[in-house]
């Protein structure tokens, strides 16, 4: 990871290799990283997020996690066709791109260790981003949460969630703060004695980054103060 040093945080390649380590003697096929990505790398680019942040309104077609108009995320890349949306924020886009690119090399390390024993080749594997976007949930009715659901309505191979500052720019962070009041992701994985899917919290903090396999059921959980940002990001293995 010496390509992003100042990005993602000394000594996550290792911890990646041990956390899914522990994940698959789990059967779980997620992953937590705290502070993956520098927090001092994420302050730095936060306030130009926070000034060409624009959210698009788009319909989802059926809904997601029952909510068919989504208005509280912004589009820096889409799928072919204009899914979501046909106007991706390319200003965003370029601010972003070396921790998009970072993203990439991370989530890339993780698949390899979480698929190296499924019959499958691995060796000469790319990953490619098919859709990028930054949420910003907030207490309103309807943006507070995306609840349980699967991404990309299972279509992707994978996703990266990695956790943004607390918006300390635009006001006092006292009060975009969202700490003690919610957030954070939940994971439905595994198995328990019951045979019934496990479910997994983390009160994840800026830097955070959780990577998610296809299918895996998780939520953004409700907020009811302050504002909780968000960049998620769709994967295909090619």
């Amino acid at each position: 990871m010496e390509s992003f040093v100042g990005v993602v945080r000394s000594g996550v390649d290792q911890e990646i290799n041990k956390g899914v380590l522990r994940k698959k003697l789990a059967k779980m096929r997620h992953l937590v990283i705290e502070k993956g990505i520098d927090p001092a790398y994420l302050d730095s680019i936060f306030p130009q997020i926070l000034d060409l942040f624009n959210p698009q309104t788009v319909q989802y077609n059926g809904g997601i996690a029952r909510i068919q108009e989504w208005k509280i995320s912004c589009y820096l890349e889409v799928m072919e066709g204009g899914i979501p949306c046909t106007n991706p924020n390319l200003d965003l886009l370029n601010v972003c791109l070396p921790l998009l690119n970072a993203c990439n090399e991370l989530f890339a390390m993780w698949y390899k260790q979480q698929h190296a024993c499924n019959g499958k080749r691995l060796e000469s594997f790319k990953v490619s981003r098919v859709m990028t976007f930054i949420t910003r949930y907030t207490p309103a009715p309807g943006e507070q949460a995306l609840l349980k659901h699967i991404d990309g309505a299972g279509k992707v191979d994978g996703s990266v969630v990695v956790a943004l500052p607390v918006d300390r720019w635009s006001r006092p962070e006292e009060e975009n703060s969202f700490i003690g009041y919610g957030g954070g992701l939940t994971f439905w994985d595994g198995k328990g004695e019951d045979g019934k899917s496990l479910e997994v919290k983390y009160d994840t903090r800026s830097g955070d980054v959780a990577f998610i396999d296809r299918a895996v059921w998780h939520q953004a959980n409700p907020i009811t103060k302050g504002t909780r940002w968000a960049l998620v990001i769709f994967y295909k293995i090619v």
